[in-house]
């Protein structure tokens, strides 16, 4: 019984084996990855993450979710100057 546990547990383990490397030296193309970066970029939730709140720090008035940036702050409306 021991012996015929050892052959089945020694052809699943060479069995699982091959199959690893199988996978590992699969060839992938470039295309795959970067389809789908470009199209979580281009998605509205990408922008509203990246876009920064009212009351952060800015530089212009792309950088805000509202855009308006008054005195390196993110604010609701555009005030006179």
């Amino acid at each position: 019984m021991r012996t015929l546990l050892r052959k089945l547990f020694a052809t699943f383990f060479l069995l699982s084996l091959v199959c690893v490397l199988q996978v590992q030296m699969a060839p992938v193309p470039d295309e795959w990855g970067t389809d789908l970066i470009y199209r979580a970029k281009r998605s509205l939730l990408w922008r509203w993450n990246t876009l920064r709140p009212v009351g952060a720090s800015c530089r212009e008035h792309s950088e805000c979710g509202t855009k308006y940036c008054r005195d390196r702050a993110c604010s609701f409306r555009v005030f006179a100057s």
